[in-house]
Order: structure tokens, then C-alpha cells, then sequence
């Protein structure tokens, strides 16, 4: 059996933040689940915003495009417990543990982003992170590559119980819309989803919402911390990634399929987005 990489499972418990940051918007190809210890902000993700504070609990799904904006005070630092881990862990159990499996591809299957929801530190599966975090440094590798399989299908069986006998999302999600994203920069967010495939320019939107170029940018701007020229190339880089694990259609053909037709500028813009080409990308997908 392989050794596990920390690109297949990484596991930080309690990372602390004390000063107030916003990430820019990003990708990746693990799932991840993050727990809120402490502390309160804003997440953005596919056109929406959520209000976090203690005791949520967010799931992200491979490749979702999102951005955590945090607040810090001296009472309450940001702490959270964040798991990333690629799926295929679990591919060659997944006829073992078909229930499990199910759930999964709900996980996966589903068409808008999962809402936060609230959780008790006390939960079940909030133990179970904090546990397997503690023994983790302590298992020998042999030890680890069968203890990290039977705690992840253990944290998919509690997250089960979480939405069991409900629809998604959850009942217990955190309400959508207190922590009210502009309606501008919410409809920009739509509105480069659904063309990123084409060349536009800041102009293009600007006109279909009504607004001057300038201050469309400045409500993005001051609504997100990031440019509405950065957002795009977010999303296509993301469009990208998954076009470059799920086909083998050529790298010019997948820049052309995200909206930048020359090939040149767009492994330049995926090289500054996530550090190396899309041809070293796919290959070291391949090999995980």
C-alpha cells in the first residue's frame, strides 16, 4: 500500500488566526471540511454568502470556488480545524462501504454549494477530528495508511447521520442571506459562471447589470477584497483543473474551452494561479 501524501490528506486542527485576512478566491482538488472553534467572518462561494461564527461547520466539494473573510478581536481569534483529502482514498473500498459511497456522490452530485451548518464542539464528529489529530503524529506509517482510511470512512459516516432523513441542505444550515453579499457582486459572481467560457470583457457585464464599468468594479471590490478581472480567471483556472483531471483534451483546447484562446497566456495566468503548468498539473494528478 502507498504511502499517504499530505496532498492526498492533510489534517490541521486548531489553526489560529490573529489578524484579520481575506483570502482570494480558490480552488482545489481535495474535498475539504472546516470546523469554526472560534471566531467569526464571512465565506463566499458560487454567488452566495455565508456568516460564520462558532461552531460552523462548512464542506467544501473538489474544485468549488470559495473565499473565507475573517474578523479578529482579542476576545475571539479565528481557530479552526481544517481536513483536505483527495477521494480516491476511499475508491478501492467504495464496493465495501456502498452506503458511504452513496453518500459521497450526493456530496458531489449536488448543484449549489452546501450551506454551512451549526455543530457542537462536543459533536461526535468534531471529537473525532480532534482525536485522530492527536494520534496521527504518533501512528508508525503502517499504522497511519489504514487508520487515515478508517477515520475518513468514520467522519463520512457522522456526517451521514448529520443529513440523515433530511433534504439537502440540511435543516440545521446556517440561514443564506444574513450575511447579505451585494446583489451586484453577487450577479457578477453568475454572470462570469455562465460565460467563462467566452472572451469578455469588465465592459460586457457592466452593461448587462446597467452600471458603469468603474463603479461595478468598486462594488465588487469593496464586497469581495478582490477584482472583478481576478474572479474570472479564478473561475476559469478552476474550470481548468477539471477539464485537465476529467479529459484528455489538449492543454490549448481546455485554454480555449475556458475562455482564453491563446495558449500561451493561459498556462501563464494557471502557472501565477497555482504554481506550475497545466501540463505538470495533469501529470501529477495522474500519479496521485
Amino acid at each position: 500500500m502507498p504511502i499517504i501524501t499530505e496532498e492526498q490528506f492533510n489534517l490541521a486542527c486548531r489553526r489560529t488566526s490573529t489578524t484579520a485576512f481575506r483570502e482570494v478566491f480558490h480552488a482545489h482538488s481535495q474535498m475539504e471540511i472546516t470546523y469554526i472553534h472560534d471566531g467569526y467572518g464571512q465565506l463566499i462561494t458560487e454567488g452566495q454568502a455565508f456568516p460564520l461564527k462558532p461552531g460552523t461547520l462548512m464542506i467544501f466539494r473538489p474544485f468549488q470556488l470559495h473565499q473565507i473573510q475573517i474578523q479578529v478581536t482579542t476576545e475571539h481569534p479565528f481557530i479552526r480545524s481544517v481536513l483536505m483529502y483527495e477521494q480516491h482514498l476511499l475508491n478501492s473500498h467504495s464496493r465495501l462501504f456502498a452506503v458511504s459511497n452513496r453518500f459521497t456522490m450526493d456530496l458531489l452530485g449536488q448543484t449549489s454549494p452546501l450551506q454551512p451548518i451549526r455543530l457542537s464542539a462536543s459533536s461526535p464528529l468534531v471529537q473525532m477530528i480532534e482525536q485522530f489529530a492527536d494520534i496521527l503524529p504518533t501512528l508508525l506509517p503502517h499504522e497511519a495508511e489504514e487508520d487515515t482510511r478508517l477515520f475518513l470512512l468514520g467522519l463520512l459516516a457522522q456526517l451521514r447521520y448529520l443529513w440523515k432523513d433530511r433534504p439537502y441542505p440540511s435543516s440545521t444550515a446556517l440561514p443564506a442571506g444574513s450575511s447579505a453579499l451585494h446583489p451586484h457582486a453577487e450577479a457578477v459572481m453568475h454572470w462570469i459562471e455562465e460565460h467563462y467560457n467566452e472572451v469578455f470583457r469588465l465592459e460586457d457585464i457592466a452593461d448587462t447589470l446597467h452600471l458603469s464599468p468603474y463603479h461595478l468594479s468598486h462594488i465588487f471590490k469593496k464586497a469581495t477584497g478582490t477584482t472583478i478581472v481576478a474572479y474570472a480567471q479564478a473561475t476559469r483556472i478552476r474550470h481548468a483543473c477539471v477539464l485537465l483531471t476529467s479529459t484528455t483534451h489538449t492543454i490549448p483546447e481546455i485554454g480555449h474551452r475556458v475562455g482564453m484562446s491563446s495558449p500561451s497566456y493561459f498556462c501563464k495566468v494557471f502557472r501565477n494561479a497555482t504554481g506550475t503548468t497545466p501540463h505538470q498539473y495533469r501529470l501529477n494528478m495522474q500519479r496521485r
